[in-house]
């Protein structure tokens, strides 16, 4: 422990280790019809949500049936592939609802059709990727939207555009950045790079013993965010699920180079390929 941060070495944590779990979690993709068309020859495991479209863009009314399609799921990832359209802002706007200020700010008012939550069961674990951070930082008073113990995965850059800080301050202080942070909006924060940083809400964090040219590619950041929810889908906690993604996400990295003889052509995909032997690893000890 290192002024409060843990160094994630994978037998130091026996109890993250006995956190891999072999039930099955089903899988649903929740995009609009041309996109199933495109990819399901592709993804034969996965089952289908399809939203409401324009254009190819998911609209507003999309929130709706995300939510309803929702009601079973243990966890949900919102942001890899979402796009940045204003109708999308709009989606996950309605998605995650009104905060609390703009609710008292309208006392007595009904919410903006914008605003208007549908209706139902409340979400699930919450994890936002990718683009689904950019729209984040886009919407008021964005923290107050999200269920307390959310989990945000964002790179430098995308942490800039929720933070408001430039990319070389955040970078020169990664570890006290992201855990100032969590604790400010009450979620979980996985700062991604070279040693990704998880911290929690109460002021715990974790530096992933890692830095791998491998993991320098598009859609590595999206496997991350991935093996994040497939560990919530399995009952994980939130924190104890993003810790341990990582740490499997990095090794598989690095796995990813020395079979490939190099960081160069390691793809995304391969790394997803040997996320089971990372974990086979780890449960070793």
């Amino acid at each position: 422990m290192l002024n409060g941060l843990s160094v994630f070495a994978g037998n130091a944590h026996p109890a993250l280790a006995q956190a891999i779990d072999t039930r099955e979690a089903v899988v649903s993709l929740a995009v609009p019809g041309g996109v199933q068309l495109s990819i399901a020859a592709a993804l034969r495991e996965a089952t289908w949500v399809i939203l409401p479209q324009e254009m190819g863009v998911i609209t507003e009314a999309a929130a709706d049936v995300l939510r309803k399609s929702c009601e079973d799921a243990e966890a949900l990832l919102v942001g890899p592939g979402l796009g940045r359209e204003d109708v999308t802002r709009h989606f996950l706007q309605r998605l995650l609802g009104p905060s609390e200020s703009n609710l008292r700010g309208r006392m007595g008012f009904l919410p903006r059709s914008s605003e208007a939550a549908p209706e139902a069961t409340p979400l699930p674990q919450l994890i936002i990727d990718a683009d689904g951070l950019r729209l984040l930082a886009a919407l008021e008073d964005w923290p107050a939207r999200l269920p307390p113990g959310s989990i945000l995965t964002p790179h430098p850059g995308e942490m800039s555009a929720l933070t408001g800080l430039d990319r070389e301050t955040i970078q020169a202080n990664r570890e006290g950045v992201a855990r100032e942070k969590a604790a400010e909006w009450g979620q979980v924060v996985v700062l991604k790079g070279a040693h990704t940083v998880v911290a929690a809400p109460d002021g715990r964090g974790w530096v992933i013993p890692f830095a791998t040219a491998a993991l320098a590619k598009a859609g590595t950041g999206d496997v991350l965010a991935g093996a994040i929810s497939g560990l919530c889908a399995q009952g994980v906690a939130a924190v104890e699920a993003a810790v341990l993604a990582a740490f499997l996400h990095g090794r598989a990295g690095v796995l990813a180079a020395e079979k490939a003889g190099t960081t160069a052509g390691v793809l995304a995909g391969e790394v997803v390929r040997l996320l089971p032997a990372a974990m086979a690893e780890l449960e070793r000890g």
